[in-house]
């Protein structure tokens, strides 16, 4: 009898027989051993070599990246598309030029992510590059039977970094700002300082998706600019579906919110953003976002600054991470805390001033 999961027999004859499917023969093959530890110690050890498929490749890497990434256009956002091609036309074909994709092993892969990072590219684009070759091993395995060389390349380690938020101070001098210019962009800061919404679904909110009577905001699209591929590469504005599933989302907004944003309020078609019927884009707003920022007095830091703001306040302010998670648009809270949720200086020091009770 096999024992469970592991596919070991005992013999007649006395040994211990380990069986394992040869993709590349479609075939069982077995190994022995005088005890049940010896028998899988080696079929562990042929599992864990990857065994090479029969099928040669005689194609470039750069042949196999194109055609993974055609296999999943039809199952991936257009924006999504768009940012692997650029990746790979951009980083990745040039880095390995005409290489037989049979030569890609291990240690190209790891020369590879060391002369990314000396090129100054940041951790999670490297990460990014480096799950994409893989992801094409891996389906050039599956679906053509070709070995898989690299499917033990570890991604870079990504040290974790202090993200600048808003301070106390900071905020109630952008506030200020906000309720004396009284514009479309002031409100559009307003909304996400007090809800962490992107600058994405910003632009792409529009009145009528604030339902007033419920104090219900619906978070159901996204303005991105995207590359093109067609007769000629170009870019444009496109609102899409959010980022991820998650981030369809219901937010129900304070009374003193909706209180101002009833100020501002423009027609039910009008981008809130923009206070027309036509989009403004991200890079666009965030221009005026700076603007704003210098009227203020306020260091000039990134708009995703103000959801880093909003998250850490809504912590403070006893949220429970749930709560916060799903207000954000995050898969899990996991995330949140991971990411999103971050200290500050302020509420560092009033921390450690509450050891002043131990004295």
């Amino acid at each position: 009898m096999a024992r469970r999961g592991n596919n070991i027999y005992h013999r007649a004859d006395g040994r211990w027989e380990g069986r394992y499917y040869c993709k590349g023969t479609r075939k069982y093959k077995s190994v022995y051993g005088k005890t049940y530890t010896e028998a899988k110690e080696k079929l562990d050890r042929i599992r864990n070599e990857a065994l090479v498929p029969s099928a040669k490749c005689h194609l470039l890497l750069s042949d196999i990246l194109k055609m993974w990434l055609e296999s999943r256009r039809n199952y991936i956002k257009e924006s999504s598309y768009a940012g692997y091609r650029n990746k790979l036309e951009g980083q990745i074909i040039p880095y390995f030029g005409d290489l037989k994709y049979n030569r890609l092993d291990q240690e190209l892969m790891e020369r590879f992510i060391a002369d990314k990072k000396v090129a100054g590219l940041s951790e999670k684009y490297i990460t990014d590059m480096v799950v994409m070759v893989k992801s094409a091993a891996k389906w050039a395995e599956r679906i053509k039977n070709y070995a898989n060389r690299i499917r033990n390349v570890e991604l870079p380690k990504s040290q974790p970094k202090e993200i600048a938020v808003f301070s106390q101070d900071e905020q109630k001098k952008l506030l200020r700002a906000i309720m004396a210019l009284h514009n479309m962009t002031a409100c559009g800061v307003l909304l996400a300082l007090y809800t962490g919404l992107r600058i994405g679904e910003l632009c792409a909110l529009q009145w009528r998706d604030i339902d007033f009577n419920t104090g219900i905001m619906h978070i159901k699209k996204t303005v991105q600019r995207i590359r093109v591929y067609g007769d000629k590469s170009k870019t444009a504005v496109k609102v899409t579906a959010p980022k991820s599933v998650s981030s369809f989302r219901d937010i129900p907004l304070p009374e003193f919110l909706i209180t101002l944003l009833l100020s501002y309020r423009g027609e039910e078609q009008s981008y809130i953003a923009s206070g027309s019927t036509a989009l403004i884009e991200p890079r666009s707003f965030t221009n005026r976002y700076k603007a704003l920022l210098k009227k203020a007095g306020v260091p000039s830091r990134k708009f995703h600054c103000l959801r880093h703001s909003f998250s850490t306040s809504a912590l403070q302010l006893g949220f429970d991470i749930k709560t916060l998670s799903e207000i954000l648009g995050h898969a899990s809270a996991n995330i949140t805390m991971r990411v999103y949720v971050h200290s500050s200086m302020e509420r560092k020091s009033a921390c450690m001033n509450r050891l002043q009770a131990l004295i």
